[in-house]
């Protein structure tokens, strides 16, 4: 046999290896609890915070290559073991009702098998998370891959949910490069209230595509929260949309960062917002850095892609966002705190 013939075959027997071990979600997926707690009573008035932590491994010394960086992963585990800790501490000294996190990965070759889900789930909150990234050899970069990747959305809440389910979006991206990406998913906690349901999405929508996966996802998610709302239901999107807040643009802060990595960011398309549907997000706090090398606040660039859409039966009460200057994670958390409008177990508000 040739040396290019076996090289053939190595290829040919690893692609074949990923295609059999694909990651094949069903459209709606159950999710079991993590951690069970008594739980409060449901309160009219509440609040969330919604923070990608970045798998622990983009903090403020982190670049990323998919970003125009040259690394795929921290240098050691020390690194995310402290990126992690300090994730871990700030959150268990914040007072949030319900806390909704991205990338968070679960035995990883890129962040050295430490359980991410393990750990926040001794936060004391009932604690859910839903797999959208589960690969078993991701080969790239060439001379230093991502190897094994676990990673996915996680919520935590003091109010218990009636039902959890993750519900894939639609889009996938070209083969065979579908073989080794994310498999996005929004991840669903459903509250049993008076004579309706409160809903609370935890979304990370699609990214390093030209767009196109994004529109198929939010069309997708329009949907599906315009049928809960005309249900009569509260509805509540929150997480990392991985889109320019509406309103924004690119040059909202100041930056030196080249076009040429920015070329995957992109502003939130005119007159998506269903009618009467609410924006809360912080536009004085940057919740999203780019990774083309580590963070220099002013040179950077920076944008506001994490936050939450509200139906119009809620009111917002306030909404801010906790700039942290990127210490541990490549983004910034945002806070809301929200009323609902109507009654809620059998009391008016």
């Amino acid at each position: 046999m040739s040396y290019i013939a076996g090289i053939f075959l190595i290829i040919l027997g690893f692609i074949i290896f990923a295609e059999i071990t694909m990651y094949r979600p069903p459209k709606v997926q159950e999710i079991k609890i993590l951690r069970k707690i008594e739980g409060e009573e449901f309160r009219s008035e509440f609040s969330i915070l919604t923070w990608n932590i970045g798998y622990g491994g983009l903090g403020k010394s982190a670049d990323f290559f998919m970003s125009g960086g040259k690394t795929s992963k921290p240098a050691n585990k020390k690194i995310v073991e402290e990126n992690m800790n300090s994730i871990f501490s700030f959150l268990y000294t914040q007072k949030f009702d319900c806390i909704l996190l991205q990338e968070v990965d679960m035995m990883s070759s890129r962040t050295y098998k430490i359980n991410e889900v393990n750990l926040l789930s001794r936060l004391p909150y009932l604690s859910y998370f839903a797999m959208n990234y589960n690969v078993q050899f991701v080969p790239v970069p060439l001379f230093s891959p991502l190897g094994k990747v676990r990673s996915g959305i996680m919520t935590l809440s003091k109010f218990r949910p009636y039902k959890v389910e993750r519900y894939a979006l639609p889009g996938d991206l070209e083969w065979p490069r579908k073989l080794f990406e994310l498999k996005r998913a929004f991840l669903l906690t459903r509250y049993r209230l008076a004579s309706c349901d409160l809903l609370i999405l935890n979304l990370h929508l699609s990214a390093f595509d030209n767009g196109k996966l994004r529109m198929k996802e939010l069309e997708y998610l329009k949907s599906f929260i315009l049928n809960e709302y005309e249900k009569g239901n509260y509805v509540i999107v929150s997480g990392d949309w991985n889109l320019i807040m509406p309103g924004l643009s690119k040059k909202h802060f100041e930056f030196a960062t080249s076009e040429k990595y920015l070329k995957h960011y992109f502003e939130f398309p005119q007159n998506w917002t269903p009618s009467g549907w609410q924006w809360a997000f912080d536009p004085n706090t940057p919740t999203n850095r780019s990774n083309e090398k580590p963070f220099v606040k002013g040179e950077n660039f920076m944008t506001v892609i994490d936050g939450f859409l509200l139906s119009p039966n809620l009111e917002i009460m306030s909404v801010k966002g906790i700039n942290l200057e990127f210490e541990n994670s490549d983004h910034n958390p945002v806070q809301l705190k929200v009323k609902l409008r109507g009654e809620v177990n059998g009391r008016k508000n």
